[in-house]
């Protein structure tokens, strides 16, 4: 029960899926299907909601919480639709009610949940994600007592499923007994260990346990420790026994979850007073539900069994009842098919799949999808396994052992009509598939039906067939086995049949739903068998080119709809009434398809008033031709496939104008060169007939005798192959250059996109040049739409398979140069074409403030600069702010370099046509030029601290309150609060100081009346942290590596400053003895022209902190590994010259492994009061992040052994990326008290 992430499909799902792709039109949903014919209905699945509909159908067919829920009227749960003032509307119980009542009376294969779910609280993505069934019981039965408060129902929960457990501990000295009573909804039983419900009751409620040694109770009376014996029993039972099996454990040793699928035996009829405390004679259950998990210990799906104790549904033999099937799209049929064998089950799924074969897992799957249940549930007992049975019956499949696959010899399907037998709902069964059935009967006589009130169904979703009790059995192990048991206590009143107390309400509401269902239907079979057709008569159309070529394309047809189910003679009327004069007196009709090079007829519409359109293979959006059967233009016309025209090339010897007409495909090559000869006025002794072989370098190969006695289509010449006719004179092999211009004709088809609405588009077929360019193509195109008038003149673009439409192509290229070739599509639409010298560009933006839906295409020319094109962009999406830069994207539409020089042209800027550029807010500095945002940071506290006098203290005031009045946008970084103050333009040829200067001039910061530059403090910041201190006031921002700085930070100190490159500003944090945290930090400005040693940090951290520097302990914290390394002394050999012995150096802390540099942060222990643990510098946060890692490193050290260890196509059930976490379950419910 996975959603869109889940391990397993949900066979629900796929079976709609899998309808709603076969039986529709393009463009119109077909309606619910109508209940089954068990007469039980099942509930769609909402993504991953199996869970909730295994458990919503054992409610439904718990009668006494039924009928319960169908006797609280409107006056206590109020009204869904009629607000009633002074009465709560407790909508998830009417919610129920409406789904109950849908249930027992909707005509339709399946109802929602959508309105239960949303009574639930679940309007984001909590169908999707997966839950447990138990849980959900344990959740929805508190839901419904909460909202039931205040009702007559508020003990329903309480009165059919809660029982006692007392929990009992006696003792061996004194026989004190100390108990504890619990409430209960479900018992838990534990699979592991045991192999059957009994025994696993009897481990919880019979056996006791001593408490022994170490375990040993103290009892109250003896005032001791003693030994004892601990034991549950069952106080009292509910009505309705739930039981919750525990199939799921974890394993210690790899860390992981599974799932137990060891054989548990459970009764139909189960005898509860072995473990009640006393029984009183009604401890007798009968189980009437059982919810299936289906998968593993991560996910999987749920299906439910469920007894008709009240014979709801019609039961009917699983081996001998009718099988459904939703018909196909072609069949015109709006219900499933039935069908009466599964020969034919087979015959009609190969009939609809793809060359009429499957392989055997797939066909296998296909069974599972359109019948909702397996073949080995539904036939294996009674006809053996898929592969026998087909083998059996090879006279209608045929079975191909290499490949594992299965193909139709002959086949009647149920969804197909044969002409004597139209009017039936169903095909007439073979004779062999009535024998089969008649031995299968003979061979094994079918079980006698189950007693009323003891017939179950199985409940997958939207699917519903009757089952034998056997089947139960199944679930007893294995990956699909019982999850839940429920049992109802054996009462002496039975009941016969449902007593219909739904609510009037609810009965209206149904009704009422059911006639609009119905009205949906019947318009949907309607449209489902509606064809438009389109019409063509013979006086509209010349014989050219070997094909029909209408007279004029814009007015070449007529349109006509008429009924599938309609017969030739209702044809042939309507035709009449249509065309009127341009019928002929004996007309025919026959079928016609455009081809690439004109119209071709095919078959003739002929049969009696049995015969409807759709056996004929008449199809929606089909074309006919009327005619008088002989002529048209009075020339004759060949029909049929056999003498279907194929586009041939012919190019003359002399390098000529080529012969591009069809040729009937039965037609031999020596018939096509005498044709061409003719055309050419060449002698036929004088010709040979020559073909391009081979690739890149091409030669011309003679055609032998033998092939020229051959028919074109025998030969392997298709649509658009060139031949060319040479003297015979001339070698019969000769090389073609590759740079050689043979003037072949090919074929390229173009859509016109010029017309409004959505109607059906025409498209042509042209043949040109390599050589010719765009706008001869173009005019051809207008010429043969019969445009006479296109906005800014029109243009052509190509429609990639797979990148779809590109860009408009420039009137002045060649076919070559753009790209054009055989068999090439483009598309005729309105709009200007480019010149030479213009690209097309198109704009998007990530930008809220901006309404563009969609990219906007421009046409620039290449040598226009960066600037300029921004600013024509700016003015065609009409935004008159300036602050906007333009920036380049890669392969995939992903935001790549930002076009920061304005003033480079497009081209060279590497700008190509049909690129997708982002339009981005801020503006772009000038060329040499910074704009970096300055946040003003605050001083650490004990530095702010040190000088509170004079200057300091009416400043830090001012700080201070520019904080508290401050809305705008804020940051984090050293564990403080910034505040954006503004953005500064600076030459990265200024100075510091330079900078410095325009940071005073924002605002914000010359509201603070700061006195001198040598009173801010400039920071570079990485990554949200404080990083490098800008130190030199005449150093130049170039120097200083500012070119691609994006934010900068500002401190205001409280005296003057002048840091050199030998001062390094740190952070030194005391750590507190004896805990894991440190005190607030304080900066640390450390001179190191005497040198970076450990001694020398040492020391100034002792002078600042006031402990004598034998006594302290410093290390340097690495926040991305959350690790301290503890600074210590190293002394360093140097090499020796001259001979010279090698004298010690001390170590530099700015060189590995320390690396000491400006922000870094260093951790003090006083050694004094905290003694112990001294390598141990981490905080809790440290721990935490450490633990991360290591989980990370071990679920990809994980991950590689899977990989090694997994077999080449298994699935990995284990494998984390797959697995999606786990979200709480909740329903959320209004307070009623």
């Amino acid at each position: 029960m996975l959603g869109l992430e889940g391990l397993f499909a949900e066979e629900g799902e796929n079976f709609e899926r899998s309808n709603e792709s076969s039986n529709c039109k393009p463009g119109l949903p077909p309606p619910p299907a109508k209940r089954a014919k068990c007469g039980l209905c099942g509930i769609s699945n909402q993504g991953a909601t199996c869970y909730l509909n295994s458990l919503l159908q054992t409610l439904f067919f718990t009668t006494e919480f039924r009928d319960a829920l169908f006797s609280l009227g409107e006056l206590e749960l109020g009204s869904l639709t009629k607000r009633n003032p002074g009465v709560k509307v407790r909508v998830i119980p009417l919610q129920l009610q409406k789904l109950f009542a849908r249930l027992l009376m909707s005509d339709r294969q399946s109802v929602l949940t959508t309105e239960l779910t949303d009574s639930f609280g679940w309007i984001n993505n909590e169908a999707l994600q997966q839950h447990d069934v138990q849980e959900l019981n344990r959740i929805l039965f508190s839901a419904i007592e909460d909202s039931l408060v205040g009702t007559s129902g508020r003990h329903l929960i309480n009165q059919l499923y809660h029982g006692t457990i007392v929990n009992q501990i006696e003792c061996s000295v004194c026989g004190k007994i100390s108990e504890r009573e619990e409430d209960f909804l479900d018992l838990s039983v534990a699979v592991s260990g045991t192999n059957s419900l009994e025994s696993g009751l009897r481990n919880n409620y019979c056996d006791t346990e001593t408490m022994s040694g170490k375990n040993q109770y103290r009892c109250e009376n003896c005032h001791k420790l003693v030994d004892a014996k601990k034991g549950a029993r069952l106080r009292s039972l509910p009505q309705i026994l739930t039981i919750s099996l525990l199939r799921f454990s974890f394993d210690l040793i790899k860390m992981d979850r599974y799932k137990e699928t060891g054989k548990f035996v459970f009764p139909t009829s189960l005898d509860m007073s072995p473990y009640e405390e006393k029984s009183d004679g009604g401890a007798l259950y009968e189980l009437f539900s059982v919810v299936v998990h289906q998968g593993g210990a991560h996910g999987g799906h749920y299906t439910a069994y469920i007894r008709d104790a009240d014979n709801l549904g019609q039961w009917s033999s699983p081996e001998e009842g009718s099988i459904s099937v939703l018909g196909g799209q072609g069949s015109g049929q709006l219900d499933v098919i039935e069908c009466d064998s599964p020969i034919e089950l087979l015959q009609t799924i190969l009939h609809d799949a793809p060359g009429k074969c499957l392989c055997m897992d797939r066909l296998g799957g296909e069974i599972t999808k359109k019948t909702g249940v397996s073949w080995n549930k539904r036939f294996k007992r009674q006809y053996g396994p898929i592969a026998k049975f087909i083998l059996k019956y090879d006279d209608k499949f045929l079975f191909d052992q290499s490949s594992n696959s299965v193909s139709l010899k002959h086949y009647a399907t149920a969804g197909s009509s044969a002409p004597s037998n139209q009017n039936k709902e169903k095909v007439t069964v073979s004779d062999h598939t009535q024998t089969l059935s008649e031995s299968a009967k003979t061979s094994r006589p079918p079980s006698p039906p189950p007693p009323s009130g003891y017939c179950w169904f199985h409940f997958n979703d939207s699917h519903v067939h009757p089952v034998r009790q056997q089947e139960l059995e199944s679930t007893f192990s294995g990956k699909s086995s019982a999850y839940m048991l429920f049992y109802r206590r054996v009462v002496d009143q039975s009941r016969n049949g449902f007593d219909g107390s739904v609510p009037a309400s609810l009965i209206m509401e149904v009704t009422e739903e059911n006639r609009e269902l119905q009205k949906q239907r019947d318009e949907y079979e309607v449209e489902l068998n509606k064809l438009n057709l389109h019409v063509h008569f013979s006086d509209w159309y010349t014989v050219s080119g070997g094909a029909l070529q209408p007279c004029d394309y814009q007015t070449s047809c007529l349109p006509l709809t008429l009924d599938r189910r309609q017969n030739v003679t209702d044809l042939r009327i309507a035709v009449m009434e249509l065309g009127g004069e341009l019928v002929p007196e004996n007309f025919v009709i026959h079928t016609m398809r455009e081809l690439p090079s004109g119209y071709h007829l095919y078959k003739q519409l002929t049969g009696s008033e049995e015969v409807t359109l759709q056996s004929l293979g008449v199809g929606d959006d089909s074309s006919l031709f009327v005619w008088d059967g002989q002529t048209v233009d009075n020339m004759t016309v060949e029909v049929g496939e056999e003498t279907e025209p194929i586009l041939l090339n012919i190019a003359p010897p002399d390098g000529g104008d080529s012969l591009i007409r069809g040729f009937s495909k039965r037609m031999l090559l020596d018939e096509v060169t005498n044709m061409a000869c003719e055309e050419f006025h060449l002698k036929r002794s004088c010709v040979i007939v020559q073909r391009l072989v081979g690739k890149g370098d091409q030669k011309l190969l003679a055609f032998t005798d033998e092939e020229m006695k051959t028919p074109i289509l025998e030969l392997k010449l298709n649509n658009g192959s060139e031949i060319f006719i040479a003297k015979s004179s001339e070698q019969n092999v000769r090389q073609v250059d590759s740079s050689q211009n043979l003037k072949v004709k090919f074929t390229v088809t173009i859509e016109n996109r010029c017309q409004e609405g959505d109607g059906p588009r025409h498209i042509i077929q042209l043949q040109a040049l390599s050589t010719d360019h765009v706008a001869l193509l173009k005019t051809l195109a207008l010429s043969r739409f019969g445009i006479s008038e296109i906005l800014d003149g029109g243009r052509l673009r190509l429609e990639h398979d797979t990148l779809g439409l590109r860009s408009p192509l420039c009137d002045e290229i060649t076919l070559s140069e753009a790209g054009i070739g055989k068999d090439s599509k483009l598309v005729l639409e309105p709009g200007q074409a480019p010149t030479s010298n213009q690209i097309t560009v198109n704009i998007t933006t990530n930008s809220v403030d901006l309404d563009i839906s969609d990219t906007v295409e421009m046409l620039v020319d290449r040598n226009q600069s960066v600037g300029d094109c921004l600013i024509c962009v700016l003015n065609r999406l009409q935004i008159p702010d300036q602050s906007w830069h333009l920036r380049k994207t890669n392969w995939c539409g992903e935001a790549a370099d930002i076009l920061t020089d304005l003033d480079s042209t497009l081209e060279h800027s590497q700008v190509r046509d049909g690129d997708l550029l982002i339009l981005e807010q801020g503006r772009i500095p000038p060329k040499g030029f910074i704009s970096p945002e300055i946040w003003l940071y605050p001083m650490l506290d004990t530095a702010q601290q040190s000088g509170k006098s004079g200057f300091l203290s009416w400043l830090s005031t001012g700080i201070q309150n520019l904080w508290n009045t401050s809305s705008g946008e804020t940051t984090a970084g050293n564990k403080k609060e910034a505040l954006l103050v503004g953005e500064v333009e600076v030459s990265l040829d200024a100075t510091l100081d330079d900078l410095k200067l325009q940071v005073m001039t924002l605002p914000a910061i010359n509201d603070l009346g700061v006195p001198m530059t040598d009173f801010l403090r400039i920071r570079v910041i990485e990554d949200g942290e404080l990083a490098t201190v800008l130190k030199g006031g005449s150093q130049t921002l170039r120097k200083l590596r500012l070119q691609s700085c994006r934010k900068l930070a500002v401190q205001i100190l409280p005296q003057e400053e002048n840091l050199t490159a030998n001062h390094i500003v740190l952070e030194v944090c005391q750590r507190i003895p004896e805990t894991k945290t440190y005190a607030p930090g304080q900066e640390l400005v450390w001179n190191v022209s005497q040198g970076a040693t450990a001694n020398s940090l040492k020391q100034v951290v002792a002078d600042l902190l006031l402990i004598p520097v034998e006594h302290i302990l410093v290390a340097k914290h690495f926040p991305k590994k959350y690790e301290w390394l503890i600074i210590k002394e190293h002394q360093r050999k140097s090499s020796g010259k001259g001979g010279k012995k090698k004298t010690p150096q001390k170590s530099n802390l700015r060189q590995s492994p320390y690396h000491i540099q400006d922000g870094d942060v260093l951790g003090v222990k006083n050694l004094q009061y905290d003694p112990l643990s001294h390598e141990d510098f981490n905080t809790e946060e440290d721990e935490r992040g450490l633990e991360e890692l290591r989980r990370i490193v071990e679920e990809k050290k994980k991950e590689r052994d899977d990989k090694k260890t997994r077999k080449t196509g298994d699935f990995d059930f284990s494998d984390k990326k797959k697995r999606r976490p786990e979200a709480s379950l909740t329903i959320k419910v209004d307070d009623f008290t």
